[in-house]
């Protein structure tokens, strides 16, 4: 879903790994209640507990510059634990499907670098949002009509802002920390879900 206009997009293509994978990890942390929930209500307590270890295991992977953290073994986890998509698959599957998405690009940002993660984390995160509007008010919307919903204005405004802040900084834990308080102290996903 390419809602965003080419700038956006050039300038998240031409962050530096660890800007693209910070910005991966902080949509991830956004995201993280839809794939809890999912998780929960699915009674995969296997899931549940990886998620958050993964998600906090990259927190520190940003703030400790002498972890010795196998990257490649967290995301062989995490892949355990993707949603596959069917027809049959309950509406909760989707948003959880798009947290793994971000939360493996911030992964990938470092492994592979091919330079597209923070903009496969930006999609994943955006069409979680424009998938809900769809579920919830039962319709089908196209590009130009979802710039008028609530929802997304703010989902756009909250990655713009969080692109011009990491393309400006230096990388710092006190930096990290900063995005990562913020984003939890939301409460709540960018679908609404409450975090716990």
């Amino acid at each position: 879903m390419a809602i965003f206009g080419e700038k956006f997009y050039k300038m998240l293509n031409e962050l530096k790994p660890w800007q693209q994978s910070l910005f991966a990890l902080t949509l991830a942390q956004r995201q993280s209640p839809n794939f809890l929930l999912y998780a929960d209500v699915t009674e995969n307590h296997e899931a549940l507990r990886d998620f958050r270890n993964i998600l906090n295991t990259m927190w520190e992977f940003h703030t400790d510059k002498e972890n010795h953290i196998s990257l490649e073994k967290l995301l062989e986890t995490l892949e355990k634990h993707i949603p596959e998509i069917d027809d049959d698959s309950p509406y909760g599957a989707y948003p959880a499907l798009d947290a793994c998405i971000s939360l493996s690009q911030s992964i990938n940002a470092i492994v592979n670098h091919f330079g597209d993660e923070a903009e496969h984390a930006s999609s994943a995160s955006i069409c979680t949002v424009a998938k809900y509007l769809e579920f919830t008010e039962e319709a089908e919307y196209q590009d130009e009509e979802l710039y008028e919903k609530q929802l997304i204005v703010e989902e756009m405004d909250y990655q713009i802002n969080l692109l011009d802040r990491i393309s400006k900084a230096r990388r710092s834990p006190e930096f990290t920390n900063e995005l990562r308080k913020e984003c939890e102290d939301l409460g709540c996903s960018n679908i609404g879900i409450m975090a716990d």
